[in-house]
């Protein structure tokens, strides 16, 4: 009766979702047909399904078979897998092409780790390499595939190849998120991370908090970051010259003027010279005629270990040997009484930087989630920090 009144008003979900939970599979399947409403009934399903309750494999597979009837692959698959049939969800899916293909192979994805069969498995590798139509899928769905399978060694090598696919396009929140989901997989399976994956990162990361810190007015942290970017610029071949021009402008603010004059010279090169923008050439042509030698010294502050002074942007204590974590609102080493971890992915800050980082932008500027600063807990104890230090340096 209350499926009929939900009908009656042409509420299909409604009523088709009163009878899954009425257990009446039959009845609900027979109005999609009738209405031609599948891939409601689908959804309707999925939902049920979501929300803990079971529905009998034999009506699944009903379901199933109709898609497969309709060569609508992806929702056959998506049932033959909610039916546990993997062998025949995951023969559908990989035969998902144009707007469904990147679905279908999410979706595939899913099938194999739920299937745990070594024959599925490399099935579906073969298929992402491309082995037999020598067409290899993205890599970024092998890095999904070998994250569902716990294989984090070679999720780790996808993930640093993805990243440097996307670093040298200049995509580079892309290529730092990619490397930011691997190494949160791997801190959480205790997994010492790859040294060439953490400092992609803290270089992808340095770059998009020049922008930060220049909203914030700090030319000097901009350049120090700039600077830092800039020994390394043969990592971000799309925008070498913007970066090179970018350290100079900023380190010249900063009072670095050596460093600038140093950077000069090498946009002065003739690889580089016809690109830098018109709007800078002569000052920087300028400054490599006249240069002015004079540079501002960096401030230092204690290595978070042994104590010793180190300069705020160096990350390895020349003292202890210990490389130092950064802060991911400044880019400087972290400071042991001043020390945070963001809520959410639980990187370092100085605690009174992302404080005040927070009155300009409310997400976390690594992991961008949105952080309540009431929740941004100074480390206060010395074995709340030693611990953080410990844990870092197991990680790396």
């Amino acid at each position: 009766m209350v499926a009929r009144f939900f009908e009656s008003i042409n509420d299909y979900s409604s009523a088709m979702q009163f009878l899954v939970l009425s257990k009446c599979y039959t009845e609900a399947f027979t109005m999609a047909q009738q209405n031609g409403l599948m891939e409601l009934y689908a959804q309707v399903i999925e939902k049920v399904l979501k929300d803990g309750r079971d529905i009998p494999f034999d009506d699944l597979e009903s379901a199933a078979i109709c898609f497969q009837n309709q060569n609508d692959h992806l929702l056959a698959g998506k049932l033959f897998m909610f039916a546990q049939n993997y062998d025949r969800s995951l023969t559908h899916l990989m035969r998902c092409t144009g707007p469904n293909e990147s679905k279908g192979i999410d979706l595939a994805i899913t099938c194999v780790g739920k299937a745990r069969s070594q024959q599925l498995t490399q099935k579906l590798l073969e298929y992402l390499l491309g082995e037999k139509d020598q067409i290899p899928k993205e890599a970024k769905y092998l890095f999904r595939f070998y994250l569902s399978l716990g294989q984090y060694t070679e999720a780790s090598k996808t993930a640093i190849i993805i990243a440097q696919q996307d670093q040298e396009s200049g995509n580079y929140r892309s290529a730092r998120d990619v490397l930011l989901t691997m190494h949160q997989e791997l801190k959480a399976q205790r997994t010492a991370i790859p040294f060439e994956m953490a400092n992609s990162l803290m270089l992808l990361h340095s770059y998009i908090l020049v922008k930060i810190q220049i909203k914030l007015n700090n030319h000097t942290r901009a350049a120090r970051l700039l600077n830092r970017v800039a020994h390394n610029v043969s990592k971000f071949p799309a925008h070498i010259v913007q970066i090179l021009t970018t350290t100079v402008i900023e380190c010249q603010k900063a009072g670095m003027n050596n460093s600038a004059f140093n950077f000069s010279l090498i946009l002065m090169r003739p690889e580089y010279r016809d690109q830098i923008d018109a709007k800078y050439k002569k000052k920087i042509e300028a400054l490599v005629r006249k240069p002015d030698k004079s540079e501002n010294e960096e401030e230092f502050s204690q290595c978070p270990h042994c104590h010793q002074r180190v300069p705020d942007y160096e990350l390895l204590c020349s003292s202890c040997q210990f490389a130092l974590p950064y802060c991911i609102v400044t880019g400087a080493h972290v400071i042991r009484d001043d020390l945070c971890l963001c809520p959410s992915c639980n990187f370092p800050a100085i605690h009174s930087e992302f404080l005040k980082y927070l009155t300009i932008d409310d997400t976390c500027p690594m992991c961008t989630t949105r952080i309540d600063g009431s929740r941004l807990m100074k480390l206060d104890s010395g074995v709340a920090v030693d611990s953080f230090l410990a844990q870092s340096s197991d990680m790396s």
